[in-house]
């Protein structure tokens, strides 16, 4: 945390700039912490960053300007939130039992489950994740896993298009987790890309069980294409780090959340 007063706001901005480059989008709560300024300091800051065209605000802070956070490279992604993907992951591994045949969204937060599958028996894995699908037959030979066809996405180590649907159609899934690149009360878990939405929504439909896996820093923020309200879940499985005044809120729209610790 900085402490001193003296940061100037071109200062403070510069940094708020990094940080959107760097995650996509910003929490006004967050940054206030950080930067060892009021909430209202930060709300000024990021105002000055919208009338420049650089930021656009959304509730409870900013993210980049142009209305979505395009898809990240998975090799950028995969050192960010790891401790909180970790604890997502574990919690989430404990939802299932036995036998379970299960989908594992793209992404590093669905990837981070691989360690936890081989202590549950008779699984039957399916994934549309290259390095999910790699890496659990690694980890956990034993578990029986498929890979959803479709074209590769060199972004995301995923693959996406028309051939998926009818594939995930063969399947009823007793467990789906699904990922998102934001999540807000009122507007659902939602993602920046139109195809990675569609699927999701595909493997829902036919699930008797569907998770949320989603960190806390994506919290309150909306991108253009959703997936599914969040009451609609059986829960949202995000990290210990969400506020209090956040999970009131999650709580008042009907949302069952699950906060993993560490």
């Amino acid at each position: 945390m900085i402490t001193s007063s003296a940061l100037l706001a071109g200062d403070r901005q510069a940094r708020i700039r990094a940080q959107i480059a760097d995650r996509g989008s910003v929490r006004s709560a967050e940054l206030a912490a950080e930067l060892g300024v009021s909430i209202v300091t930060i709300r000024r800051d990021l105002a000055d960053l919208r009338k420049a065209g650089e930021v656009e605000l959304v509730y409870g802070g900013a993210r980049s300007a142009g209305g979505r956070v395009p898809p990240p490279d998975r090799r950028e992604r995969t050192g960010v939130e790891v401790e909180a993907k970790a604890a997502i992951a574990r919690a989430a591994a404990g939802l299932l039992k036995a036998g379970d045949t299960v989908y594992l969204d793209s992404g590093t937060t669905c990837a981070a489950m691989v360690p936890y599958l081989a202590a549950v028996d008779g699984l039957t894995v399916v994934t549309n994740d290259l390095t999910t699908a790699v890496e659990l037959t690694g980890a956990a030979p034993e578990v029986s896993v498929i890979m959803a066809p479709g074209v590769i996405d060199p972004a995301t180590l995923s693959t996406v298009g028309e051939l998926l649907p009818p594939v995930l159609a063969n399947f009823v899934f007793d467990v789906v987790f699904v990922s998102a690149s934001a999540w807000q009360p009122g507007v659902g878990a939602t993602t920046g890309d139109l195809s990675y939405a569609a699927v999701k929504r595909a493997v829902i439909e036919r699930a008797k069980a569907s998770y949320l896996l989603v960190d806390a820093s994506k919290f309150g923020v909306a991108e253009p294409h959703v997936v599914q309200r969040l009451q609609d879940f059986d829960a949202v499985v995000t990290d210990e780090s969400l506020s209090a005044e956040h999970r009131r809120e999650l709580d008042q729209c009907g949302v069952e959340l699950v906060a993993a610790s560490a």
